[in-house]
């Protein structure tokens, strides 16, 4: 862990690699390559997505200026990752930006509790143009809200993180919102924060969630999960740290908190501590101001 001061504060970074093996679970050796990042950004929530035979990761990118996060990709140019180019940017905090394609139509639904509510942007002219959509929930302060399907409906798990003093997590009938609820007897709700898309692997159907015991974003914690009838069950798998894996070169780690795969590629992201002058200076500003 690293000590926590104004000059080395959080920044993350997004790291890719070709499926070699099996999944994360079951590959610790294949190592992540470390996408570098721009004197301005740290990037973080890494979403893959394959349009028209080419692949993208979509991220939050923190702007170390306005001190809030933006949405932004990088495309794979058939050596690496390119570097990050914003997209989407709001009076408020943006991140975690679950993208997917729906009847020919691709949309982002991102995180956006800091606007309490709940909207998706579609693609205008991808994966540069958006337009923002009305809200699907409002009233609400939502963390890495994931939608996925089951049994041809479709749902979506969230984290309520507007009462700070206790945590839920919230099923969404994205069908029929009078059936939204929250999830009743979940023990450790620190390891419970969605982490990214719901995957089938290993023939299991399995969601990453965060592991927040001691601090935000510590590591992944997979789950085998299902509905029974309307009753959402989920079964814990596996504990992954950022120390487990093997990385393309050294880097200082103090957590990890998403993952994804799309086709031949898994992406993670990784917490370190670092100096950046923008940070330090925009932040003391913040602070003069307030």
């Amino acid at each position: 862990m690293f000590e926590r001061t104004a000059l080395f504060a959080e920044s993350w970074n997004v790291a890719w690699r070709k499926i070699n093996r099996e999944s994360i679970l079951t590959d610790k050796i294949t190592p992540f390559a470390i996408i570098k990042n721009s004197f301005r950004y740290w990037a973080a929530d890494p979403f893959l997505f394959e349009y028209e035979n080419q692949f993208y990761i979509f991220a939050e990118l923190y702007d170390y200026i306005k001190c809030r996060g933006c949405l932004g990709y990088c495309k794979w140019d058939g050596i690496k990752f390119s570097g990050w180019k914003k997209i989407i940017t709001e009076a408020h905090h943006l991140s975690y930006p679950f993208i997917f394609e729906k009847q020919g139509q691709v949309y982002i639904m991102p995180e956006s509790g800091a606007d309490h509510s709940l909207y998706l942007y579609k693609a205008v002219q991808f994966p540069d143009k958006w337009e923002k959509l009305n809200s699907i929930r409002e009233n609400v302060v939502y963390g890495d809200t994931t939608p996925f399907k089951w049994e041809k409906h479709s749902y979506a798990l969230s984290y309520d993180v507007g009462n700070a003093d206790e945590y839920h997590l919230v099923l969404l009938d994205l069908e029929e919102p009078t059936n939204d609820c929250i999830l009743k007897g979940i023990d450790n709700i620190e390891l419970r924060r969605p982490a990214g898309k719901m995957v089938h692997m290993n023939g299991m159907n399995i969601r990453p969630a965060q592991k927040c015991v001691n601090d935000y974003g510590e590591g992944l914690v997979f789950y085998e999960y299902g509905l029974e009838g309307k009753n959402y069950i989920e079964k814990e798998l596996q504990q992954v740290l950022p120390q487990d894996l093997k990385y393309s070169k050294e880097i200082l780690m103090d957590g990890m908190h998403t993952y994804n795969r799309w086709g031949e590629y898994e992406v993670i992201d990784l917490k370190t501590r670092r100096f950046n002058i923008l940070n330090f200076v925009f932040r003391m500003l913040g602070k003069f101001r307030g």
